[in-house]
Parts: structure tokens; C-alpha cells; sequence
């Protein structure tokens, strides 16, 4: 516990929309527990949205989609908290006003820039987030791009990667949940392409369909190596020649550690991340989940790079200095200036 600022997250998780909301709040308040900040997380959805916040060692309560901004400004009171990050697509611009009129500094995470956001900070850590349109208020700060991208603290170390001239090692992570049944898809087209080579597929908290994964799975019991939610997955994408992944908060995290990338879209949120990401050469944008040729896409993007070492080690060298993994910290850094910060 610490006499400093105390900071409380509005967010939400579960099979439908993914962890990622939940995940980039835990990247911040881990950077604020070890600048001496407490943190209480409010969250929406499925319990292991919840388990995943308990498991880092955080107060964590399950709230319901019904509760209004008022029961926020209770909790916050409650519990001492005079700053609240909203991470969450359900809220209208009223919801933050309200919290603000409650004498409470209010950040936004946001990736849209679909309505106003009359609050104290809005960090958006996309690729391309610069060239949104955001309406803010008067006192409103931005942080804004790659720079300010929140993952977790393990990808600030700078990662020691050779590109090998062959494609030994296929990393496959999708999200927490997997609603599209993509991950069996991918682990089939790799090996279609690129033969016997070693898979490490992660199995997602919230997949449904992890039954499908593993039957895939069997049928290469030697070369595919199933994680289910690992607690290490720097250490799964440092040994990776190559990811196929979702389009999410992963593919920031593979950028961290220098990870050549093939992506697909897995909701349309995901659409700044892949346009940004594309756009610098970082990642190959393949499509998206339910695109009828998706797997011809696949194939072409695994042969091309598997064939092109040199596209391979540009891709890491550009994706490592893009996010160099320090954006938590820097947010934390912010979130603790808003202390004594005019209201909005």
C-alpha cells in the first residue's frame, strides 16, 4: 500500500472481445505498481478476465455492463482513488463527463477516436494513431503512437535476435480467445508450406475451441508444441523465425521483440494496428478471419518470407525501433502529473 497517487481501471474482457483491453491495463498498472502506485481494476466480462488481473496481484472487482459512471465515482471514493483509466469501447462521451464532474482525473485508452473525449489524457500506442481525428477538451493531453504502446515490462529489454537464412521455428498466437477457429487453420496452412517444421501454438485462457488445436496437433506430435496461456511469451517469441498472429496487442509485443510477422485481422479495431504496422514494414497484413481466400493469402506470405532472409531482417530491425517497449513507463510517468491537474 502507498500514501501516493492511487489509480483505478474501468475495463473489460471475455470470449467475445479478447483480454487485449484487459492486458494493456495490466501493462500500465504493473509500470505504476514499481513507481509505488496503488491499483484497484474494476472489470467487465468473463471471470478469467478477472483471474488475470488477481493472478498479477492486483484488487480486482467484477462489475456488470449496467453500472454507470456513478458506480465508478463510488468505488474510486471508496477506495481513495483520485485517478481512473477507462479502457473500454462501451462508454459514450456523457460517461466520461461524469466522472470528470466527480472531481476525478480520467484517462482514456482508446483506439478509434469515434466520440469525444473530454478528459485529462487519451494515449492511444497505435501505429498511425497520430492521424486520427480526436476531439478533446481544453485541458486534454495525447499521447500518442508507438512510443506510448503499453505492453509489459519484459519487452523494454532489447532483444538479441539472428536471422537465420531457413524458417526453423513458427510461433502461432492469435489472442486470449480464438471466436474465428483460426489458430487450427494456421497450424494446417504452416504445415502445408513450410513442412514438419517446430510450431509453438498458444492456446488462449478463453479458446473454445481448444479441442480442435490439440486434434490438430497430433497429427505432428513432434514438431507442434502446444502453450496454454504461458506466463512467458518473450521467450516464445524470441525463439520464433517467424509469427502468425492476430492483430491486436501481440502484434505490438512481436514488434518489441524484433518478430517478423504475418497477421490477420480478427476485428475491425484492429484495422489502425494493421494499416500502421503494414505501413512501415513491420508486419505483412495477410487479411482477415473469415476471408474466403485467407489461405491462399497465408501461403503466399509464409513462402515469400520463408524465401527472402533479407525482408526478414528488415522487418525485425524497423519493428524493434518502432516499439521499443518503454510506453507503460512513460504513461505511468503522465498519469502521475495529472496530480493537481486542472479539471477539464
Amino acid at each position: 500500500m502507498t500514501d501516493g497517487p492511487r489509480v483505478a481501471f474501468r475495463t473489460s474482457g471475455g470470449r467475445e472481445i479478447g483480454l487485449g483491453h484487459v492486458r494493456r491495463c495490466l501493462s500500465l498498472a504493473l509500470a505504476l505498481r514499481k513507481r509505488g502506485t496503488h491499483c484497484l481494476f474494476l472489470v467487465e466480462g468473463d471471470p478469467e478476465a478477472c483471474e488475470l488481473v488477481a493472478a498479477e496481484g492486483f484488487a480486482v472487482m467484477r462489475v456488470r455492463h449496467e453500472d454507470d459512471a456513478g458506480e465508478a465515482v463510488r468505488q474510486c471514493k471508496a477506495h481513495r482513488t483520485g485517478i481512473i483509466v477507462v479502457d473500454s469501447y462501451a462508454f459514450a462521451t456523457s460517461y466520461f463527463l461524469e466522472l470528470c464532474e466527480a472531481g476525478l482525473m480520467v484517462a482514456v485508452v482508446d483506439d478509434l477516436a469515434d466520440r469525444e473525449l473530454p478528459v485529462h489524457l487519451v494515449v492511444n500506442g497505435s501505429a498511425g494513431a497520430d492521424r486520427l481525428r480526436y476531439r478533446g477538451g481544453a485541458q486534454t493531453r495525447f499521447l500518442l503512437g508507438p512510443q506510448y504502446m503499453l505492453v509489459r515490462p519484459e519487452f523494454a529489454v532489447v532483444p538479441v535476435r539472428a536471422i537465420t537464412d531457413r524458417i526453423e521455428r513458427v510461433l502461432i498466437t492469435v489472442g486470449g480467445s480464438d471466436p474465428h477457429g483460426l489458430t487450427a487453420r494456421l497450424m494446417r496452412w504452416t504445415s502445408d508450406v513450410l513442412g514438419p517444421i517446430a510450431q509453438d501454438v498458444v492456446i488462449g485462457p478463453l479458446f473454445e475451441n481448444a479441442e480442435a488445436v490439440q486434434q490438430t496437433a497430433q497429427a505432428s506430435p513432434e514438431t507442434i508444441l502446444l502453450h496454454e496461456n504461458p506466463k512467458d511469451m518473450r521467450t516464445l517469441m524470441m525463439r520464433a523465425d517467424l509469427a502468425l498472429c492476430g492483430g491486436g496487442q501481440t502484434s505490438y509485443e512481436l514488434a518489441a521483440t524484433g518478430t517478423p510477422s504475418i497477421a490477420v485481422r480478427t476485428a475491425d479495431n484492429q484495422t489502425v494496428n494493421l494499416k500502421g504496422l503494414s505501413g512501415s514494414g513491420i508486419l505483412v497484413w495477410a487479411g482477415d478471419a473469415n476471408d474466403a481466400d485467407l489461405e491462399s493469402k497465408i501461403a503466399h506470405e509464409l513462402k515469400s518470407l520463408a524465401g527472402d532472409a533479407f525482408r526478414r531482417n528488415a522487418m525485425s530491425r524497423k519493428a524493434r525501433a518502432l516499439v521499443d517497449g518503454q510506453g507503460a513507463g512513460r504513461v505511468a510517468q503522465a498519469l502521475e502529473g495529472l496530480v493537481g491537474t486542472p479539471a477539464v
